[in-house]
C-alpha cells in the first residue's frame, strides 16, 4: 500500500491509500476468479478470507509474544537469560517483518527493546559499583547514528555517548568504570556496540559543562575532522533512565549546530558527494572487490545518502522529530516540503529499510556479521529491482533539493 504523509487522522479506512489498496485487491481477486484457474469463485474468496484471518491471528500472536518479552526484559538483570531473551525478541520481530513488511513497526518495537535494555544495564552497572554509585553525578545515555534516528537493529553498531553532571577527579574515575561496565554489558547481550563512540571512551563521556565547551570550541576552530565527528550529534535519541540531563544536552547541542553555517556546509557538501548507487545509464553500482564482487552495498548507496540528506534537512529547518518519517511529516506540516516530494522520500525510506530488514532476517545476530549489508541483484525479481532503482532515484532528488534549500538559507 502507498504510504501517504498527507493522510489525516488515525482511521486507516479514511485514507485514500487504503481505498486504493482495497480497490486493487478487489480487482485482483475478481481477475483470478474469472480466470477459472483457482477453482470456484466461492472457494477462492473463502481461501482469501481464511488467509487474511490467519495473518490477523499471527499478528496478534507475535505482538503478544513481543510485549511479553519486553515485560520480562524489564524484570531480568543482565545475564545469560537476558541474552536469550534478546535473541528470542529479535527472532519474533523479524518474523513480524517477514509477514507484514512494516519497517515502522519493526523500529518502534526495536527501540522499545533498546530502552528496556538500557535501563536494565544502567541499573545493573550502578549495582556493581555499590557504594561508589552514590557518589556518581546524574548520568544520561544518548544514542547517535541509526539508533539516534529511531532505526536501531541488532546488526548496526550502537553508538552511545554519555553526558553527566559536574564531577571531581574521584567521581570521574567512577564514571570511567561505569562506562566500561555499560559497554561490556551491551556486548555480553550479543549486540554490536561501536568501539569508539561508547561511554568507555572519555572523548564521548563528558559533563554537561565540558560538552558545551567542547562543542563551542570545535565550531569556532572549524577543524574538518572534528566537525565531522561533532555533526553526529544531529541525530540524537535519549535513552532511559535519567533522560533529564540528556535533554539539557540536546537543548544546547542541536541549536549550536543549526546556527553554525560552516558546519552545516560541511554536512551538506559531504552529503552531496555520496553516490545514490546508480550509474549514468541507470544501472546499479556493484562491488568489484572480493568477497562482495557483484553485490550492491545497500548502506553506502541507499541508506547513508538518504539518512544524511534528511538529517541535514532536519538541522537546517530545525525539525524536532527523531525518526525520518516523523521528520518528513513535521516539515510537510510546516510547508517546508511539498506533498509530492514528501511522499517520494517516505516511499524511498520504506523501500530501502524493507530491503535491509528482510535481508537481515536471514542471519543470526552476530556482532561481526556484515553480510546483511549487501544485496545480490540476481536474487531480486523485476518488481523488486524497479522499486530499488526508484528509491535510489529519489535519493538523488532529495540530495539535490537539500543542496538547493541550504543555498537559499544563505541568501
Amino acid at each position: 500500500m502507498t504510504f501517504l504523509v498527507s493522510a489525516k487522522g488515525n482511521e486507516i479506512r479514511s485514507w485514500r491509500a487504503a481505498s486504493e489498496f482495497a480497490a486493487a485487491y478487489r480487482r485482483a481477486m475478481l481477475e483470478r476468479a474469472s480466470s477459472n484457474s483457482c477453482g470456484s469463485a466461492s472457494e477462492l474468496f473463502e481461501n482469501a478470507l481464511s488467509g487474511l484471518k490467519q495473518l490477523e491471528n499471527e499478528h496478534e500472536t507475535v505482538l503478544a509474544e513481543l510485549n511479553e518479552l519486553l515485560r520480562k526484559t524489564a524484570l531480568t538483570p543482565p545475564s545469560a537469560a537476558l541474552k536469550e531473551m534478546t535473541a528470542a525478541f529479535y527472532a519474533r520481530l523479524y518474523r513480524h517483518m517477514d509477514l507484514f513488511h512494516s519497517a515502522p513497526a519493526f523500529y518502534q518495537m526495536s527501540m522499545e527493546f533498546l530502552r528496556q535494555v538500557s535501563s536494565s544495564l544502567v541499573n545493573h552497572a550502578a549495582e556493581q559499583l555499590g557504594l561508589f554509585a552514590k557518589r556518581m553525578p546524574a548520568v544520561s545515555l544518548v544514542a547517535l547514528g541509526p539508533a539516534g534516528r529511531f532505526e536501531y537493529t541488532p546488526f548496526c553498531p550502537l553508538q552511545l555517548l554519555m553526558v553527566h553532571g559536574d564531577a571531581n577527579p574521584s567521581e570521574r574515575e567512577t564514571l570511567n568504570l561505569f562506562g566500561h561496565l555499560l559497554h561490556t554489558g551491551f556486548e555480553e547481550l550479543g549486540l554490536r556496540i561501536d568501539p569508539v563512540i561508547t561511554p568507555r571512551n572519555p572523548a564521548w563521556r563528558k559533563s554537561l559543562t565540558d560538552w558545551q565547551q567542547h562543542c563551542t570550541t570545535i565550531l569556532q576552530q572549524q577543524k574538518q575532522s572534528e566537525i565531522i565527528e561533532l555533526l553526529r550529534l544531529g541525530d540524537q535519541y535519549l535513552l532511559p533512565p535519567h533522560e533529564e540531563i540528556g535533554q539539557q544536552f540536546r537543548d544546547f547541542s542541536i541549536p549550536l549546530l543549526k546556527a553554525n553555517r560552516p558546519a552545516l556546509g560541511n554536512l551538506v557538501s559531504r552529503m552531496l558527494a555520496l553516490s545514490n548507487g546508480l550509474s549514468m545509464m541507470g544501472n546499479l553500482k556493484l562491488e568489484r572487490r572480493k568477497p562482495e564482487t557483484g553485490l550492491f552495498c545497500l548502506p553506502d548507496y541507499g541508506l547513508l545518502p538518504l539518512s544524511s540528506a534528511v538529517s541535514a534537512l532536519a538541522l537546517i529547518k530545525g525539525a524536532s522529530a527523531n525518526a525520518t518519517p516523523q521528520r518528513i511529516k513535521e516539515l510537510l506540516k510546516r510547508n517546508e516540503l511539498d506533498v509530492d516530494l514528501s511522499e517520494m522520500i517516505l516511499s524511498a525510506w520504506h523501500t530501502l529499510h524493507e530491503f535491509l530488514l528482510l535481508r537481515e532476517k536471514s542471519f543470526d545476530i552476530d556482532p561481526n556479521n556484515r553480510q546483511p549489508l549487501y544485496l545480490d541483484p540476481y536474487d531480486l525479481n523485476d518488481k523488486q529491482l524497479d522499486s530499488l532503482k526508484a528509491a535510489l532515484e529519489t535519493v538523488e532528488v532529495i540530495q539535490r533539493q537539500v543542496g538547493v534549500i541550504f543555498s537559499w538559507t544563505g541568501e
